[in-house]
């Protein structure tokens, strides 16, 4: 099972002290059924020191159970934690494509519902063991009170479980069923919350969408029926089986053997002892083929997306001058989307120069490639074919992390982070001038090291993206259609008097643009067609 696996090769506690505290647990507890049924016996002597043996049974059962909790409590947190963390690094380490290939929702469920899936488990199995080892411990005590019925409730038993392992794989197929169903679910969810105002806009849509996720739901719903419908077959045979055993027990052991009607009830409360124990094995079958499918997939994930280079504590120091750098040389970059068997949309190859200060603006239609040139030459992307030079010096695999901190970028589709991460303590004190410069300093401040709210307006969210791209004070600033959201009082202030101040701060603009009445502004201008770059105009023919 992939859940113990997973467990196995995370744990750190000492199996041998847990086993030994569960056969205390098991072995106490069978110890319960045995003092009692001496004690109930009309021939029992001594009832004084049988319930001394009982207390001590019961406080040898109540100490063992609390620490194995305890400590499968704590590990498992330890092993959640180790694994979310090592997921997560994996994560911040991986490159782009590798993510957009994953998928979020995937990534999103593995980290956070899949593995708060194994934490609720934790006691579950604790409980399965010290029942599996109780019905052990209560099957020996078949054996000291007759062979016989021993033999006869091993073979009862082995003949049950047999059954219900060969049908529980299509329970196991169901639940698997379900789990995909709920999976398209969230991803229909997620598609709805990220497309909330196209959603609004056509009603149409929106019937289909719900059409969708009323038949996923039904699905997964049917799926979790079916389950429980097999569980349940499951459930009755065995429970049959049970009372099968009990009527074995009353009516032919004592044809087979000469038996005390003593014993009869001794065997017949053992029976209902272990049928207890196994009722609650059974009931918790659902729990693990959950755990297991989860540890599942948090394995697989983790199998995608690979080992981190390094660990989360591990951070970049915050404040470190980025390098310079006197021009920027892509030779034949290209990039193509899909695999080897089956390519979509190429681009390039490109063969292009950038000198340190200058103002490049990037133009084309929709589908022409501005946005993957623009994560090629960011190394976003990794290109498929090509190199890229800084200096003269090839960017490798090595070095590409020292080349990414050449540049800020506000892209078209940005995330911005209430908070200011990767912003040097120092840098802060221009955040108040920044929000003035931009005309937004009654919409937002900075507090404690985050701004007051990021709830604005789609363009002043993105003045707000490009303060934090000054801040983080690196040579090269990445636009992808930064204007687009601006009014237009704004953005003649963007280009007439924001650029030009900031080429005079010496920062490299490369910027994404349709504006084609401030094309004049760049120092040069690109044209892409079709993945091509088919213009490269200087200043005054742009």
């Amino acid at each position: 099972m992939e859940f113990l696996r997973l467990l196995r090769s995370e744990s750190a506690i000492d199996l041998r002290r847990l086993i030994a505290m569960a056969v205390i647990a098991g072995l106490s507890n069978a110890m319960v059924l045995a003092v009692i049924n001496a004690a109930a016996s009309p021939s029992a002597q001594n009832k004084a020191r049988l319930a001394i043996m009982f207390v001590t049974v019961l406080i040898a059962y109540s100490i063992s159970q609390r620490y194995l909790m305890f400590e499968a409590s704590k590990e498992i947190e330890r092993i959640i934690h180790r694994v979310r963390s090592r997921l997560t690094a994996a994560v911040r380490d991986s490159e782009l494509a590798e993510i957009e290939h994953i998928g979020r929702t995937r990534i999103y469920n593995a980290i956070s519902k899949e593995i708060q899936a194994l934490a609720q488990n934790t006691n579950t199995l604790v409980a399965v063991s010290q029942m599996s080892l109780l019905v052990v411990f209560a099957t020996l005590y078949l054996l000291a009170l007759s062979p016989i019925a021993f033999v006869i409730a091993v073979i009862f038993m082995s003949i049950a479980v047999t059954i219900y392992l060969g049908r529980l794989q299509v329970v196991n197929r169901a639940i698997q069923a379900s789990l995909g169903a709920e999976f398209d679910l969230h991803e229909l969810l997620e598609g709805i919350l990220d497309g909330f105002k196209e959603v609004k806009l056509n009603a149409a849509r929106s019937q289909q969408i719900s059409d969708d996720l009323l038949e996923a739901s039904l699905e997964a719903a049917e799926s979790r029926v079916t389950a429980q419908s097999e569980l349940t077959r499951n459930y009755v045979f065995t429970q049959n089986v049970f009372f099968l055993l009990l009527a074995t027990m009353v009516f032919v052991v004592p044809l087979l053997s000469d038996i005390a009607s003593e014993t009869i009830v001794k065997l017949t409360t053992a029976i209902l002892f272990v049928t207890s124990a196994i009722a609650g094995v059974v009931s918790s079958v659902p729990v693990f083929i959950n755990a297991n499918a989860s540890a599942g997939n948090v394995m697989d994930l983790e199998r995608a997306i690979g080992a981190p280079r390094r660990l989360l504590s591990e951070s970049a120091r915050v404040g470190v001058p980025t390098p310079a750098f006197a021009e920027i040389v892509i030779r034949d970059v290209s990039f193509a989307y899909g695999d080897s068997d089956s390519p979509g949309f190429r681009v390039g190859p490109f063969n292009l120069a950038f000198k340190a200060g200058e103002t490049v603006f990037i133009s084309g239609g929709n589908g022409s490639g501005k946005s993957t040139f623009m994560r090629l030459f960011t190394s976003l992307y990794w290109p498929q074919a090509g190199y890229i030079e800084v200096d003269g010096e090839p960017v490798t695999r090595e070095t590409v992390e020292a080349y990414r901190s050449l540049f800020a970028a506000v892209f078209s589709e940005y995330h911005l982070f209430k908070r200011l991460y990767g912003v040097a303590p120092e840098a802060l004190a221009e955040v108040p001038d920044l929000l003035a410069l931009f005309e937004i300093e009654d919409k937002t401040a900075l507090l404690d090291g985050a701004f007051t709210t990021v709830n604005m307006s789609a363009g002043q969210r993105k003045r707000v993206a490009l303060i934090v791209a000054l801040l983080e004070r690196r040579p090269i600033c990445v636009l992808d259609e930064w204007a687009a959201d601006q009014d237009p009082l704004f953005r003649r202030k963007f280009y007439e008097d924001l650029l030009p101040m900031f080429k005079a701060r010496g920062i490299t603009i490369i910027a994404v643009t349709h504006d084609d009445r401030y094309f004049h502004i760049a120092d040069r201008r690109l044209h892409l067609e079709e993945g091509k770059i088919v213009l490269d105009l200087p200043k005054g023919e742009a």
